[in-house]
């Protein structure tokens, strides 16, 4: 009996070692090829996660407040999803500076902040350190999930 059931069980874990295998180590490829080019196949939106940024307020040296933004870009193909992957902490760093500048000259100052102008910041800030001043721009939006204003209250 103990034969048997060391059998089932070392079939069962060659099997699955075999599946898993062979499964991982496919090909991406490997799949029905498309009909059509890439440009005319009608998919999307493509989004590409930024994650948060937070950007300290600064008053005559000392930080009054973060500012807490958490970004989702859209790109406008899956290869301009793709570039803007391979490329996000370029993109990550631009759009920080667009931040510390927006904060530096009291955009997140006062009652209110306009988050159009501050995603249209984001946007020219992402495009401009992907594509180098081109005239292609792989990100059509900057996507705002999150933005808040966190005083600091140790002063």
């Amino acid at each position: 009996m103990k034969a048997v059931l060391l059998f089932v069980v070392a079939a069962a874990l060659a099997f699955a070692g075999g599946y898993g295998f062979g499964r991982f180590e496919a090909p991406q490829g490997a799949g029905p090829t498309p009909a059509a080019p890439a440009e005319t196949v009608v998919g999307g939106p493509y989004y590409v996660e930024a994650g948060q940024l937070v950007v300290p307020m600064l008053d005559r040296g000392r930080t009054v407040a973060f500012i807490l933004t958490q970004v989702t870009l859209e790109a406008g193909s899956a290869d301009d999803a793709l570039l803007v992957r391979r490329r996000l902490p370029h993109a990550r760093s631009a759009m920080l500076e667009a931040l510390f500048d927006l904060a530096g000259h009291g955009r997140f100052n006062g009652p209110a902040v306009d988050p159009q102008g501050v995603a249209t910041a984001l946007l020219a800030g992402a495009n401009g350190s992907l594509t180098g001043r081109e005239t292609a721009q792989p990100i059509r939006a900057v996507l705002i999930d999150r933005l808040l204003r966190q005083d600091n209250t140790r002063l």
